[in-house]
């Protein structure tokens, strides 16, 4: 059975103040101890942790919910940032509103306005636009924490990946075994700042020509996109490449689906690069390096912005480091 913070405190023989600002986020703020802060995070983990919402509502003009709106939860990176994002929130007493955008401008800026309408204390937004995070910017009185996409255009906190160096690190390690052969890039969502990142950082590595000759773009992430593309690359081709980097899994899932239906079979001999990393990538026969993001960095960093943006403090934006991955080829 959940406990009440009081209960927490009785059970620990600590303060309930202290309870309140580790579940709060303001343990860091008002130097409690490390071991302080597990024990209680803890024992809210066995027991889980119960508010008197309504009084509490009402004495600090707050609901303890937050909204995150993302694109879609079909794509594994943001269905993995929001879990991660959920249980950070859960643990410091606050439940998540999980909205989903489908990249659309106009739906992104009606569900923010619906979040502030039922008094969410903040926003994470992954916004679909430049032009969506520049209105939600100016017209959103509440605290907001931008994700993944920087337009450049807001004063808010974003959190987002070094996908420029992720990118040179995974285009260089499949260009090193590709043996100067082609190592084709299907972009998808190439309009997106988190995206030209990605393409930035392979045309670091690659030949001059390679914008031109060895890329493909479309302007969503998603598996039809993968799909257009590599029906596009197989014309031009007249059969499966020999190196294929793509900038998600969406669209990696859409190319190799049109590669299944060619050929009946992944080509083994197919090397294949990928940004975000997933466990069923072991699966493949082939040689893959995958660009993983820290999920629960992300979340953790978010939450921190959040926090200090309620405050009132200088919440900074943050660029979480990526990991370069490599599955060598089944023998």
């Amino acid at each position: 059975m959940a406990k009440k913070p009081d209960e927490i405190a009785k059970a620990l023989g600590v303060s309930i103040t202290t309870v309140r600002l580790v579940l709060g986020g303001k343990a860091e703020k008002y130097r409690i101890s490390k071991a302080t802060q597990a024990r209680i995070r803890e024992y809210v983990e066995e027991h889980g942790v119960k508010f008197d919402l309504t009084a509490r509502s009402l004495k600090l003009k707050r609901t303890n919910t937050f909204g995150l709106i993302i694109p879609r939860l079909a794509n594994p990176f943001f269905a993995k940032l929001s879990e991660e994002l959920e249980h950070r929130c859960r643990e410091t007493g606050y439940q998540l509103i999980i909205s989903c955008s489908n990249s659309d401008e106009e739906t992104e800026k009606e569900l923010a306005s619906g979040l502030v309408q039922r008094n969410v204390d903040g926003l994470f937004v992954v916004s679909s636009t430049s032009g969506s995070q520049q209105h939600l910017g100016k017209t959103i009185s509440k605290p907001m924490v931008f994700l993944d996409r920087d337009y450049g255009n807001t004063d808010a906190p974003i959190i987002t990946s070094s996908n420029f160096e992720g990118a040179k690190d995974l285009a260089a390690a499949i260009a090193k075994h590709a043996d100067g052969e082609p190592v084709y890039f299907l972009i998808g969502g190439s309009n997106q700042p988190t995206i030209t990142e990605r393409a930035r950082g392979y045309l670091e590595v690659m030949p001059q020509n390679a914008e031109k000759d060895w890329t493909l773009q479309s302007a969503r992430n998603r598996t039809q996109d993968g799909e257009q593309m590599m029906l596009q690359l197989w014309e031009k081709l007249g059969k499966a490449p020999q190196n294929l980097m793509v900038s998600s899994l969406p669209v990696l899932e859409g190319a190799l689906a049109v590669l299944r239906e060619k050929l009946g079979h992944i080509p083994p001999q197919l090397r294949l690069a990928t940004f975000d990393d997933n466990k069923m990538l072991s699966f493949l026969p082939n040689e893959i390096w995958s660009v993983k993001q820290n999920e629960a960095e992300w979340a953790e960093a978010a939450l921190e912005a959040m926090t200090q943006t309620m405050s009132s403090e200088q919440a900074h934006s943050k660029t979480i480091a990526t990991r370069l991955i490599h599955r060598p080829k089944d023998q």
